[in-house]
């Protein structure tokens, strides 16, 4: 049953790191426009939301990897 919790940890904080990823994306379309259309504020503060969200998106990967590795290692020390 431990196996299962930390395997959905694991799905969890990766779906997580997908929609972080995906903001980002599109807040930096967004900056991106912003800056065509010269409007500089509104530029930079979609690329520092973007930035914010590949960061979060990073650290919710990074989890999932950490999560990942004790799900092995409980893996392998249960025989399985």
């Amino acid at each position: 049953m431990q196996d299962q919790n930390l395997n959905d940890k694991v799905i969890h904080l990766r779906r997580m790191a997908a929609e972080h990823f995906q903001k980002a994306a599109w807040n930096q379309l967004l900056a991106l426009d912003n800056y065509q259309q010269n409007n500089l504020l509104a530029a930079e503060r979609f690329a520092q939301l973007s930035f914010d969200d590949q960061m979060n998106g990073v650290e919710c990967a990074e989890l999932a990897d950490a999560e990942s590795l004790v799900l092995l290692d409980l893996n392998i020390e249960g025989g399985y």
